[in-house]
C-alpha cells in the first residue's frame, strides 16, 4: 500500500470525527440560537403587540369614564379579539385569553380549547411586565409558549406558536450542517492529500528511486530535492551514500580484479610443479619397479591428485563468488554423459566394494541443452562423495526430465536424484551442509578426506543454471541428494549424415609419427609432456622459449604446436601471433596451449591470440590426446570444404 494512501486513511477518519464533533456543536448552536429567537419573538409579540393592544383599549375606556360601564367594557374588550384575529392571520400565531381567577377561556383563535401546561416555564421581565415562556403540548400538538397577567382585566393573555415550523428549520439546520461536514471532509482531505504529496510522498518517491538506482547502478546519484527538512537531510544523505558506495564498489573491483589476477599467477604457480609431480610419478609408474617402489609412486600420484582436487575446489568458488563462472550452454545426449560418468566412478565405486545403479525416465533418445561441464561437475562431486561415505552399500543414480519430449525444443526441468546408504548426516548439521570449508563432523576430513567445498561448489553451480540441491538424510541409512536445472529438451531424430559424423568422431585415431614441437620453460614440464607425446606416438622436439618456438615453425616440418603460454625472452601467446604472421601454410601451423591458468576468460584470451585449443596443467595423456583429436576432426571438415 502505498504512503499516500495511508496518510489519507489515517487522515479522513481523524477529519471525519472532527468535523462529525464540530459540525454537531455547530447544529447544537444553531438549535439553541433558533429556539431563543422564536422565544424572544414571541415574548416580544406579546409585551410590545398584544399587551399593548390591550392597554391602549383600557385607556381609551379611562379616558371616555366608561371603564366601569360593562357593556362598553365590553364593546372595547372585542375590539381587542378583533385585533388578535387579524394579528393571528399577519403572524400565524395563535392567541389565548382566559380568566385569570376561574381559569376560563375567554377568548382563542384556535378552534379546539386551549389547555396549556405552563410547568417548568421560565421567566423573564420585558417592557416592565413578568412573562412566562417555554415549550408544552396543546392538544397533541406542539408548541411554544409565552403568556403575562393583565391585572386591571384579571385576564392571562397567551401567545402560542406551532413547533412544527420550527422543527422543521432545525432539519434543515442539521442537513446543511451534515452537508458542509462532508464538503469540508472532502475538500480538507484534497487539500491534504495534495500537501502531504508535494512535502512527503514525492520527496520520499525521489529517495525511493535513487536508492533502486544505487542497488542496480552503484552509481552516484544526484536527488532533485530543496527542502531543509528532515526528507531533504535524508536526500543529501542518500547522496552522499551513493558517493561513497561508488567508491566502494570501484575498489572492492579493483581488489576482484587483483584477487583473479592473483588466483591466475598462483594457479599456475602452483599448476606448474604439481604438472611435473604428477606427470614424473606417471612416467615412474611405468618403469619396471619393486613393490615397495610402485607403492611410493601411486601414493606420490594419489597425494599429488587430492592437491590438484583441492586447487580446482578453491580456483571454481572463487570463480562463482566473483561472478565470473559463466553458462556455456551446448546439446548433448544426457543418457550417454551419465552412463560415461557411471563407468568412469565404477573404478573408485568397485575399490570401496560400493555398487553403482543408475535408471533414468524420460532420457532415451532426448538431446538436451544445458552446461555439460557444470552438470558433469556437479554429478561427479555428488556421486564421489556417496561412494566416499558408503562402504559396502549401494549408491543409486536416478535422471528423469519433467515433461516428456517433443521434436520441437523446449523448456523443461531436470531432476537428478543420487541416493546412498552410507553413514548418513545428523540432523542438528543439515542445514550447514552446504556451507564453504563444512563437513557434517569435523572427524569427517581426517577420516575420510575433503576440503569441504565440494557441495558448496556444487550447489552454486546447480543455481547458476536455475536449479537446486536440496538433501534428506538419515543418520545410519544413508542420504538422498536431489539436483533440479532448467534445461531445453527435444527428441533427437538421426539422419545418415549424423550417424556417419558421429561414427567418425568415435573412430577417429591420430596418425603415427605426428612432429610436435614443445615449447616449455620448465625443465620437469617438458620431460612429462614429452613422455606423454611420445607415447601417443609423437616425434617431440623441445625448445625453451617462443622466440625459439616461432623460428623454429619458420624453418618448416612441424606438424602442431604446444605452446606453454608463460615463458621467459618471449612468452606463449607473443610466439602464436607471430607464427600467425608467417606466410602460407607455416602461419596456419596449429598451436595448442599449454597453460596452468583454469579461468576460461584467460582461455579466450589465449584463443583470440591465435592458438587454435588449451590444454590445462597438470598435463594427462587424455587431454593431449583428446585436443590432437579435435584438431584432426577440425582439419578434416577444412579439407572437405
Amino acid at each position: 500500500m502505498r504512503i499516500k494512501t495511508k496518510l489519507l486513511m489515517i487522515y479522513i477518519p481523524i477529519l471525519l470525527i472532527g468535523m462529525a464533533v464540530t459540525g454537531y456543536w455547530a447544529y447544537l448552536t444553531a438549535y439553541d440560537s433558533v429556539r431563543e429567537r422564536e422565544y424572544q419573538l414571541l415574548t416580544q409579540t406579546l409585551t410590545l403587540n398584544v399587551m399593548e393592544i390591550i392597554n391602549e383599549r383600557r385607556e381609551l375606556l379611562i379616558e371616555s369614564g366608561l371603564e366601569n360601564v360593562p357593556v362598553f367594557r365590553d364593546a372595547y374588550q372585542k375590539e381587542v379579539f378583533e385585533e388578535l384575529k387579524s394579528l393571528q392571520q399577519a403572524t400565524n400565531r395563535h392567541f389565548a385569553i382566559s380568566d385569570r381567577s376561574t381559569e376560563t377561556l375567554v377568548f382563542s383563535t384556535m378552534k379546539a380549547p386551549v389547555l396549556l401546561n405552563v410547568e417548568g416555564a421560565s421567566m423573564a421581565t420585558i417592557a416592565n411586565r413578568t412573562v412566562a415562556f417555554g415549550e408544552s403540548n396543546v392538544n397533541d400538538m406542539d408548541v411554544l409558549f409565552a403568556c403575562s397577567e393583565f391585572n386591571p382585566w384579571n385576564w392571562k393573555v397567551t401567545v402560542l406558536q406551532p413547533a412544527e415550523p420550527l422543527q422543521s428549520s432545525l432539519f434543515t439546520i442539521a442537513w446543511l450542517t451534515v452537508l458542509v461536514t462532508l464538503f469540508a471532509v472532502v475538500t480538507v482531505s484534497l487539500l491534504m492529500g495534495r500537501v502531504t504529496q508535494i512535502l512527503v510522498v514525492s520527496p520520499i518517491e525521489k529517495i525511493k528511486s535513487a536508492a533502486s538506482r544505487i542497488a542496480v547502478d552503484h552509481k552516484k546519484v544526484t536527488i532533485d530535492l530543496q527542502q531543509n527538512d528532515e526528507l531533504g537531510g535524508l536526500a543529501r544523505d542518500v547522496e552522499a551514500m551513493s558517493g561513497e558506495i561508488e567508491q566502494y564498489v570501484a575498489q572492492a573491483q579493483q581488489a576482484n580484479r587483483a584477487k583473479t589476477d592473483f588466483l591466475a599467477v598462483m594457479s599456475h604457480e602452483i599448476r606448474t610443479p604439481l604438472n611435473g609431480i604428477q606427470g614424473l610419478a606417471a612416467l615412474l609408474l611405468e618403469t619396471p619397479l619393486s613393490e615397495k617402489q610402485h607403492q611410493y609412486a601411486s601414493d606420490l600420484k594419489s597425494s599429488a591428485s587430492i592437491l590438484a582436487t583441492v586447487i580446482n575446489d578453491v580456483l571454481d568458488l572463487s570463480k562463482i563468488e566473483s561472478g565470473m563462472s559463466e553458462v556455456d550452454v551446448t546439446e548433448f545426449d544426457l543418457n550417454v554423459m551419465l552412463n560415461e560418468l557411471i563407468t568412469l566412478l565404477g573404478t573408485n565405486a568397485s575399490s570401496n566394494n560400493t555398487r553403482l545403479v543408475y535408471t533414468s525416465k524420460n532420457l532415451e533418445s532426448v538431446a538436451v541443452t544445458s552446461d555439460i561441464t557444470k552438470l558433469r561437475q556437479i554429478i561427479i562431486n555428488l556421486v564421489s562423495n556417496a561412494i566416499k561415505f558408503t562402504h559396502k552399500g549401494t549408491v543409486r543414480i536416478t535422471a528423469k526430465l519433467k515433461q516428456p519430449s517433443t521434436e520441437t525444443v523446449g523448456a523443461n526441468r531436470l531432476v537428478i536424484a543420487v541416493k546412498d546408504s552410507g553413514i548418513g548426516i545428523e540432523p542438528d548439521r543439515l542445514e550447514h551442509i552446504f556451507d564453504k570449508f563444512t563437513q557434517s563432523d569435523s572427524s569427517i576430513t581426517r577420516e575420510y578426506g575433503g576440503t569441504g567445498l565440494g557441495l558448496a561448489i556444487a550447489r552454486q553451480l546447480a543455481q547458476l543454471l536455475g536449479g537446486d540441491i536440496k538433501v534428506v538424510s538419515k543418520v545410519g541409512e544413508g542420504s538422498c541428494f536431489t539436483v533440479t536445472a532448467n534445461v531445453q529438451s527435444r527428441l533427437k531424430v538421426e539422419s545418415s549424415t549424423d550417424s556417419v559424423l558421429v561414427k567418425k568422431a568415435r573412430d577417429a585415431s591420430l596418425p603415427s609419427g605426428l612432429k610436435v614441437l614443445l615449447a616449455e620453460d620448465n625443465a620437469i614440464n617438458a620431460v612429462v609432456a614429452q613422455a606423454l607425446l611420445e607415447q601417443l606416438n609423437c616425434i617431440v622436439e623441445h625448445v625453451d622459449n617462443g622466440l625459439k618456438a616461432a623460428a623454429r615453425v619458420e624453418e618448416g616440418g612441424i606438424d602442431v604446436v604446444f605452446m606453454d603460454v608463460h615463458m621467459p625472452v618471449m612468452d606463449g601467446i607473443e610466439a602464436t601471433k607471430r607464427i600467425r604472421k608467417l606466410n602460407g601454410d607455416l602461419g596456419q601451423t596449429p598451436v595448442i596451449g599449454l597453460t596452468a591458468e583454469a579461468f576460461k576468460e584467460r582461455h579466450i584470451v589465449f584463443k583470440a591470440a591465435g592458438m587454435d585449443d588449451i590444454v590445462t596443467k597438470p598435463v594427462t595423456v587424455e587431454a593431449l590426446q583428446e585436443s590432437l583429436v579435435k584438431l584432426a576432426l577440425k582439419q578434416d571438415v577444412t579439407d572437405n570444404k
